[in-house]
């Protein structure tokens, strides 16, 4: 619930945006330093062993420059969908009372959070899922929208629809988009 208010004072500070075509860009935009902030939060704690004895590797850390990304994504799309509903003679309120706010970044980050769970099983009982999962699951189309920001440092962009990449991670093989 912590984080969820961190993340709701996050649209609080992105603020009004400018138009409706670039909105998303420029909540994501506007998101970099509050998203550093919290990285570099996480990066300390790996650093001081709180993290488990593979949190740093090398793996490990693109892999959270990639949910990083895809989170502050995630983010601002839920914070422009909420501007976009919102009609213009309504009262703005603060972003923990936004309820189409809240229940976006509710429903987006439950599916992040339950990719970390789904990811580590799949690694453990058919990790070639993951990376044919992962191209399948892909939103290439938004990728060039939403350049990682600089401190993520990522050679390639990888915006994914986590709910269809939790479900082709655990649908049988012979099912899966993946597969074909």
């Amino acid at each position: 619930m912590v984080r969820l208010a961190a993340l709701l004072v996050l649209a609080a500070v992105a603020g009004p945006a400018l138009g409706q075509d670039a909105l998303t860009q420029d909540l994501y935009a506007s998101m970099e330093g509050s998203v550093r902030r919290e990285y570099d939060g996480l990066m300390q704690a790996i650093a001081r062993g709180e993290g488990g004895p593979r949190a740093g590797s090398e793996k490990m850390q693109q892999l959270l420059k990639v949910l990083y990304h895809n989170k502050a994504v995630l983010f601002a799309s839920c914070a422009a969908q909420a501007e976009r509903v919102r009609s213009p003679q309504a009262a703005r309120v603060p972003a923990g009372q936004n309820l189409m706010l809240t229940t976006c970044v509710e429903e987006k980050f439950a599916e992040l959070n339950k990719f970390s769970n789904v990811r580590s099983y799949a690694l453990a009982f058919f990790p070639d899922r993951i990376e044919r999962c992962g191209e399948a699951s892909r939103l290439r189309d938004q990728e060039p929208l939403f350049p990682p920001y600089g401190f993520l440092q990522l050679p390639e962009p990888r915006l994914y629809d986590f709910t269809r990449y939790n479900e082709c991670l655990m649908r049988p093989e012979s099912t899966s988009p993946a597969a074909q």
